[in-house]
């Protein structure tokens, strides 16, 4: 399994939300460049970037920040505000490896097959369950799509790895819903998780029921888990 820990960004600063409630943010004394350097040194390759302030304004506003971390040569992922095709380029181009893509293709029936076509498997869809059923927009929109329909519709058109919010787990350090994954096990694509992931013992259950990979964010800066824990446990959990 792959581990992926998360940096998420709001005017410039490292920060975390609970439940994607921007009233309820928690700052962390530490530089983007220099939180994502400390996940680099750990021996971890891999990193999750949200852009907060650009899901909250439909934009990417964290675009310079991306373009430092990625100098640095890890396996980078961003998301957040990517709602055109013009974003998701802008996002490629300042050096993400992988873009998560939300709204865009739930607000326009075509976007799947063109995002797809266009970005291979440089796109990754953000499927956020809240209640049962897929949000979109910084999580404020419903849609009445569930997961296992999400996943199923898009995969048709091309893509082949999914991230799946847990949203009411999200920021809590609450642990994991082991049961909202594996209904969306597959040999045809992969599951990256996020959302409640506090603890090594969450970490290997994701690996043990087939999850690809894991987001952790909150619990790495809040004590609930080391990042050599976490790799520890992504290793453990894939043998």
């Amino acid at each position: 399994m792959i581990l992926l820990p998360a940096i998420d960004l709001y005017e410039g600063k490292v920060i975390r939300l609970s439940e994607g409630d921007f009233s309820r943010k928690s700052y962390y004394d530490v530089s983007p460049l220099d939180a994502a350097k400390k996940i680099l040194d750990a021996g971890c390759d891999y990193i999750h970037i949200v852009d907060l302030e650009g899901a909250k304004l439909g934009k990417p506003c964290h675009l310079k920040e991306l373009e430092k971390i990625a100098s640095l040569g890890m396996f980078t992922q961003y998301g957040g505000g990517l709602r055109s095709e013009g974003s998701v380029k802008e996002a490629l181009e300042s050096g993400a490896d992988r873009v998560m893509i939300g709204s865009l293709l739930f607000k326009n029936p075509d976007m799947p097959s063109l995002i797809s076509n266009e970005f291979g498997i440089a796109a990754m869809p953000a499927i956020d369950i809240k209640d049962g059923k897929v949000v979109h927009s910084g999580w404020l929109e419903n849609t009445e799509l569930t997961a296992a329909n999400a996943i199923k519709t898009l995969s048709k058109t091309g893509f082949k790895v999914f991230l799946v919010t847990d949203t009411e787990r999200d920021g809590l350090m609450s642990g994991i819903r082991t049961e909202l994954y594996s209904p969306l096990i597959s040999d045809s694509y992969e599951i990256v998780a996020a959302g409640g992931i506090t603890t090594d013992k969450d970490i290997i259950a994701l690996a043990k029921i087939g999850v690809s990979g894991a987001v952790v964010g909150k619990s790495l800066y809040e004590g609930g888990i080391t990042l050599k824990e976490a790799l520890n446990a992504a290793k453990l959990g894939g043998q």
